[in-house]
């Protein structure tokens, strides 16, 4: 599978010092025998932490799509886990989902 898109982002345990790296890696979409697409994406981190989940839309955009949405609410549960907030740049907005202007 070829990975066409990877954010690295940081866990901060609440009430601790020492942010951990967390990597997220997104596969190209494929196409699947039943005419729909999946795409793949991955977790890696903090520490041995390590996922890999796959999704599946009527063409490759709504694969791609779905992936992204999924992304933040597996990070959300990964940080519960681990007692902390996932951070991109400093922040909690970790821009997988874009909402479109009024």
């Amino acid at each position: 599978m070829t990975v066409i898109a990877e954010r690295e982002l940081r866990l901060v345990p609440h009430g601790k010092r020492g942010a951990r790296k967390v990597v997220v890696r997104i596969h190209a979409p494929v196409p699947e025998e039943n005419g729909n697409w999946s795409v793949t994406y991955e977790i890696r981190g903090p520490g041995q932490h390590e996922s890999s989940r796959s999704v599946w839309g009527a063409d490759s955009v709504q694969a791609l799509v779905l992936a992204l949405s999924n992304v933040p609410l597996d990070l959300s549960l990964v940080a519960h886990e681990m007692g902390g907030t996932m951070k991109f740049l400093g922040r909690t907005d970790l821009g997988f989902t874009v909402t479109p202007p009024k």
